[in-house]
């Protein structure tokens, strides 16, 4: 989701040692951002929790939306900010229950492996993904997203779709342009499962 090269988890720098031979050094890049993300938030203080609510009605049943919202796989093909995802385990009905995701934003080449634990529940409609501790060195801070998908009252074929985003960032850099779009992420989200169902429906009428 945002100023890192993407080409490569190292960082390759040169020294010259007194006998005037060159060495290549390779640093992990992960613990260069470490230290960088520890001295701009030292400098500017650490990065506030963001929560986003966005809710919408869909022309469309709860149960097609809660299938496309549960495919965690499919995320890439659709999706603004996945890259790739991995499901890596599943609950007893085929659900996800942990998923590894590669999310990023190309307009600052950015992009995280982002370790989470997914929870998926048909008979209330919700979908829930949360950040894994194991990723404790990682962009987020926190990164956690809640589902609720529900029939719309007193409307037919019309469901009520909420989604609930909480994003904290490590670096105060990244935070910042976070916020630049942070108005419309949960919009542009929703807008993209809509449109995935539009599609997975037209594709069964053929």
């Amino acid at each position: 989701m945002w100023l890192l090269p993407r080409s490569s988890n190292w960082v390759r720098t040169c020294s010259i040692p007194s006998i005037g031979r060159q060495t290549l050094l390779l640093r992990p890049l992960s613990q260069q951002r470490t230290f960088l993300d520890s001295l701009l938030s030292s400098a500017l203080g650490p990065c506030p929790l963001r929560s986003l609510t966005h809710t919408k009605t869909i022309p469309h049943s709860a149960s097609s939306i809660f299938k496309a919202v549960s495919d965690v796989s499919g995320y890439p093909s659709f999706l603004p900010f996945t890259i790739s995802s991995n499901v890596t385990s599943r609950d007893e009905r085929g659900y996800p229950a942990r998923a590894s995701l590669k999310v990023g934003y190309d307009k600052f080449g950015l992009e995280e492996i982002w370790e989470s634990n997914v929870k998926c529940d048909p008979d209330k409609g919700i979908v829930e993904a949360q950040s894994s501790e194991s990723r404790s060195s990682g962009l987020f801070e926190v990164l956690q997203t809640r589902w609720q998908i529900q029939p719309a009252q007193n409307s037919d074929n019309q469901t009520s779709v909420k989604l609930d985003l909480d994003v904290k960032f490590r670096n105060p850099v990244y935070d910042q342009a976070f916020a630049q779009v942070e108005g419309k992420v949960a919009n542009m989200m929703i807008t993209a499962f809509e449109k995935r169902v539009q599609e997975l429906e037209a594709a069964n009428k053929r």
